[in-house]
């Protein structure tokens, strides 16, 4: 395999890669904590949408971060699943 077929090869993967990066800029994940007190959006590319949070916990500043956890956790968890099913021939567990 000669200089122009490796650089053939890096060109493709490239172009790959941008496919990937615009087809994973298309899938929204959301993820929420229990009683959807706190909801997080982000793209594929890992890119947050938008977070929201409930009124009712609006005020109370360890409620709040112990939302944000569980709405991470369940947003990771989903992002996973969903990597899997797009690519889960290339990714290894």
């Amino acid at each position: 395999m000669g200089i122009f077929d490796k650089l053939k090869d890096v060109n493709e993967m490239r172009k790959q890669a941008k496919q990937i990066e615009l087809l994973l800029g298309q899938e929204i994940i959301t993820g929420t904590s229990g009683g959807d007190k706190i909801k997080i959006s982000m793209d594929g590319n890992q890119n947050i949408k938008s977070v929201e949070v409930d009124a009712s916990i609006a005020g109370d500043k360890s409620e709040i971060a112990r939302h944000i956890r569980s709405a991470l956790e369940d947003l990771f968890k989903k992002q996973k699943k969903m990597l899997q099913s797009k690519f889960g021939s290339m990714m290894q567990q």
